[in-house]
């Protein structure tokens, strides 16, 4: 019979921060992940920064934003953000485990050795309720310079699950070519793509999204933001800006076959979850034709480069010491050997010589 591709459904949440919030925030995606658990996700995404909201619908709303505000924001960024392992963590976990599910968390990490750097992160949960790793963003679009630390190739990894390769990204990090080529050579089969809550480009995330589906025949689990009225007090600078708010706003969110076409959605200007079924097996057939990772491309021309190195202030320089002398003696041993087979050639030259 050959083998057999299981059919499994997975999850976009489409939602709305509680903003600088994270335990509202918290309760909210435990929440949301045990609604979707019981719509039979086994793997749920969320949007970008989820945990505790993202800043870019201040900055967009805002007519003013001085530095005095930009500092106090960045301030209760940091109070309000999660570090990896803690007690907002292990509640995640738990929530995971409880669901069966594995779920790709948006937050705002919090570096552990240096706490006043936060980086724009991927949490990857098991459904067994295990931390598998933390992606931090690459590169850090618009007004996000101004907070965000950057990761390094040490963090960007696609995970083994029982139901396939998984990989996330978040936002502007799927408009670079090279960093969605790197996820498919490391063999990614589903991935969940991170946004905040957008007013505007909706139509070109989609397009972006569809066409790495299609591009990597992948599945692509795409997860946006809302905005409400919960946060409309922190996004807007008067009553009358905040009065002039219409509704529920954002979204886009949508599943995504391996043909770049919608399987559901996008579904926009509420909270929901969207949801379908999947087989991996819906990806070979038109591997036949096109695949990039195999016969449809030229290796052999052009490849990728890939720094995996965890980047750091300190540098070990006695293990480099070390290091170097062990390679020195070993120079000096080779070059003995080769010494000695020299002599021995001049010697059986000479005998041979009439």
């Amino acid at each position: 019979m050959g083998d057999t591709y299981p059919r499994f459904t997975v999850a976009a949440v489409q939602a709305s921060s509680v903003i600088f919030d994270r335990d509202k925030s918290m309760d909210k995606a435990v929440r949301l992940i045990e609604e979707a658990a019981d719509k039979g996700a086994a793997i749920i995404g969320f949007p970008e920064l989820f945990i505790a909201g993202h800043l870019g619908m201040w900055y967009t709303l805002k007519k003013s934003n001085p530095m005095r505000t930009e500092r106090e924001l960045f301030v209760e960024l940091v109070k309000n953000g999660v570090k990896v392992p803690s007690p907002e963590t292990d509640r995640l976990c738990a929530a995971a485990k409880k669901a069966h599910a594995y779920v790709v968390m948006g937050i705002n990490e919090v570096d552990t050795l240096y706490p006043g750097n936060i980086y724009m992160a991927q949490l990857f949960i098991s459904d067994e309720g295990e931390i598998m790793g933390v992606h931090r963003k690459l590169v850090a679009t618009g007004v996000e310079k101004l907070h965000y630390s950057r990761g390094d190739g040490s963090n960007f990894k696609v995970y083994d699950t029982r139901y396939g390769k998984l990989s996330s990204m978040g936002c502007g990090e799927h408009l670079n070519s090279l960093f969605k080529l790197a996820l498919l050579g490391m063999g990614t089969q589903i991935h969940i793509a991170q946004w905040p809550s957008f007013g505007m480009y909706p139509d070109i995330i989609d397009c972006n999204v569809r066409q790495f589906a299609f591009e990597g025949k992948i599945f692509i689990i795409n997860t946006l933001g809302i905005t409400d009225k919960q946060n409309v007090a922190v996004y807007y600078d008067t009553p009358e800006e905040a009065d002039n708010f219409v509704g529920t706003t954002g979204g886009g969110s949508s599943i995504i076959g391996p043909d770049g076409q919608h399987l559901v959605g996008p579904v926009h200007n509420i909270e929901t979850i969207v949801t379908a079924e999947i087989s991996l097996e819906d990806a070979l057939p038109s591997k036949m034709e096109i695949n990039l990772l195999g016969h449809y491309t030229r290796w052999d021309i052009l490849s990728l480069n890939f720094n995996r190195e965890k980047l750091s202030l300190l540098k070990d320089i006695a293990s480099t010491r070390s290091s170097s002398v062990d390679l020195s003696a070993e120079l000096q041993e080779v070059k003995g050997k080769i010494s000695e087979i020299s002599e021995r050639l001049d010697r059986l030259t000479e005998k041979l010589e009439p």
